[in-house]
């Protein structure tokens, strides 16, 4: 996911050209944060779009049958309409603090376990997620959590191809132990 909270649209749209380019040629599909307008302008392959963002079926009519459509949800009424909106999946937290968005309340474990119980979704943890709680957040066993979503954890370190391999083997083990 692409996101970017304080680039001016132009700035924004280019920086999303060049990623789209970069994970096409890798396989990777790309999605835009909150930006449906810069999701289209770029061709990527979904957004993820929060519960003051556009609504989900909104976003559905414009980007069309074939993109993926994210929803941040707390709840589980969110969830529903998530799903009855034609989201494709939801991100749910903050699971733990976090410092990339203000005024974010935690859910903790209960209220994730709760979203997942109640969503007909597959589920992506998010908020405040490391390589010291990713693991216990993906042993929840709640089978449709099917990941977890970081930004500080890589981003604000001074080495992120490092951390990234580390999470990715915390990740894996939890893999394994699960099949």
């Amino acid at each position: 996911m692409f996101r970017e909270k304080d680039a001016e649209t132009r700035e924004f749209l280019e920086a999303a050209k060049a990623c789209v380019e970069i994970c096409k040629s890798s396989g990777v599909p790309l999605l835009i944060n909150d930006r449906v307008d810069v999701a289209l302008a770029c061709d990527a392959d979904g957004v993820h779009v929060g519960q003051s963002d556009m609504p989900a079926w909104e976003v559905r009519r414009l980007l069309g049958p074939g993109k993926i459509i994210g929803v941040s949800c707390k709840t589980p009424a969110q969830a529903e309409q998530a799903w009855k909106d034609g989201a494709d999946y939801i991100g749910c937290g903050g699971v733990f603090p976090t410092t990339t968005k203000a005024n974010n309340p935690t859910l903790g474990f209960e209220g994730l376990r709760t979203v997942c119980l109640a969503s007909k979704l597959p589920v992506v943890a998010i908020g405040g997620i490391n390589a010291g709680n990713a693991g216990s957040v993906m042993e929840l066993g709640l089978p449709n959590l099917k990941g977890v979503a970081v930004v500080s954890a890589l981003f604000d370190r001074e080495r992120v191809a490092a951390e990234t391999r580390n999470l990715r083997s915390i990740l894996m083990k939890n893999a394994y132990s699960r099949s």
